[in-house]
């Protein structure tokens, strides 16, 4: 009887294998023979999900989008959405194993793609759907009355640069992890003060 192979599990396998070579090697040393030895496998099984580099490339930048909205389903909801949405914030900075390791995938690519336009739509997947996530999140908050001074894509904007130069910062060691929390909540609480009517009924 044929052994049943796993195919979504052989591509995570594989998907992290090109992520630990482009940590450990940059996005130059990542090749067919390099994944060969990483992983063990044949160049002949490797070939049958990636047949060549641009492939290699583009599916270690789609697990990195797969990895963020994971994260996205996994959001713990209390139901306080302003609450749901902080929180998500802070999965999304690099404290943890693995939010550093795709972090540091991302800015590999980033990289890259400042010397090598042709990167650019591949470093691109990660920010597109966290980029989408936010501007639905600030559009809904909005509705709830939480975004009195910023449009919908004026927040986005501004926290997307936030959240990528906090992760740069911490990945090269700059400043802590308190640090980059203790920012980040100055930016949301300006950001997403409290409505009147909340605020009212509260009081």
């Amino acid at each position: 009887m044929p052994r049943i192979v796993d195919h979504d599990q052989r591509r995570i396998e594989l998907a992290e294998a090109v992520w630990s070579l482009i940590r450990q090697k940059g996005i130059e040393g990542v090749t067919i023979r390099q994944i060969t030895a990483q992983t063990g496998w044949s160049s002949g099984a490797i070939r049958h999900y990636l047949p060549d580099r641009d492939a290699i490339l583009g599916f270690a930048a789609q697990h990195v989008s797969e990895r963020v909205q994971t994260r996205i389903r996994a959001i713990p909801r209390t139901g306080h959405f302003k609450h749901d949405f902080v929180s998500f914030t802070y999965l999304m900075l690099p404290l943890d194993d693995e939010t550093r390791a795709w972090m540091e995938v991302w800015l590999s690519f980033v990289g890259l793609s400042a010397t090598d336009p042709q990167f650019n739509d591949t470093q691109g997947i990660l920010y597109s759907a966290l980029h989408k996530f936010l501007k639905q999140c600030f559009t809904d908050l909005a509705r709830m009355g939480w975004l009195p001074h910023y449009t919908p894509q004026a927040a986005t904007l501004e926290l997307h640069a936030l959240l990528d130069g906090l992760s740069i910062h911490l990945l090269l060691n700059q400043i802590t992890p308190e640090q980059a929390r203790t920012t980040l909540t100055s930016a949301l609480e300006r950001m997403l003060p409290e409505p009147v009517s909340v605020a009212e009924s509260s009081g």
